[in-house]
């Protein structure tokens, strides 16, 4: 089974915008023994809450690693604050936002480690759409539903202002 991770950013890191970060945050994962499987496009999403902050670039990718999910976590923490993330406000704009969707296919809602599958994952057109180009198989592990289900049930607004902006370039540096 896979592990899937959430990329957002919408803001840039002094010269680096956020497409960028995306970008180079991969490469960092990797740098960490978190090997990519497959990448989703990148993808424009308007803000939420504040739609008048600046748009996120999303993208979803799928990994393999041998951490346990909380290393896991551990390590999308460190390389949110390699980029300098802060943690100011809830839903606050970001340099990077890195989020474990699925970790092969586990439920757990212990308050001490990630909470799985990411429990609001699945309300998300930021998160379906590039997951579901990688995974147009994969199946919510609480409810059994496609995600062709899930996406369905999007409001159309949410999927209207979405934008895919291009491929998540997988070349070296």
């Amino acid at each position: 089974m896979s592990i899937y991770i959430a990329f957002g950013s919408n803001q840039a890191l002094g010269n680096i915008m956020p497409e960028a970060l995306v970008r180079e945050a991969a490469f960092a994962l990797e740098e960490k023994n978190i090997a990519i499987r497959s990448r989703a496009s990148l993808w424009h999403s308007p803000a939420w809450p504040d739609p008048t902050d600046p748009p996120y670039v999303n993208s979803v990718v799928e990994v393999e690693t041998q951490m346990s999910p909380a290393g896991l976590l551990s390590c999308l923490h460190e390389v949110e604050a390699q980029f300098s993330r802060t943690r100011r406000a809830l839903n606050a704009p970001r340099t990077l936002d890195l989020d474990i969707l699925d970790y092969r296919g586990q439920v757990s809602t212990d308050a001490g480690g990630p909470l799985l599958p990411h429990p609001r994952a699945h309300m998300r057109a930021f998160v379906l759409l590039p997951l579901q180009e990688i995974a147009p198989g994969w199946r919510h592990p609480v409810s059994g539903q496609p995600i062709a289900s899930l996406v369905a049930a999007l409001p159309a607004d949410e999927i209207a202002g979405m934008r895919r902006i291009g491929p998540f370039k997988a070349d070296s540096r």
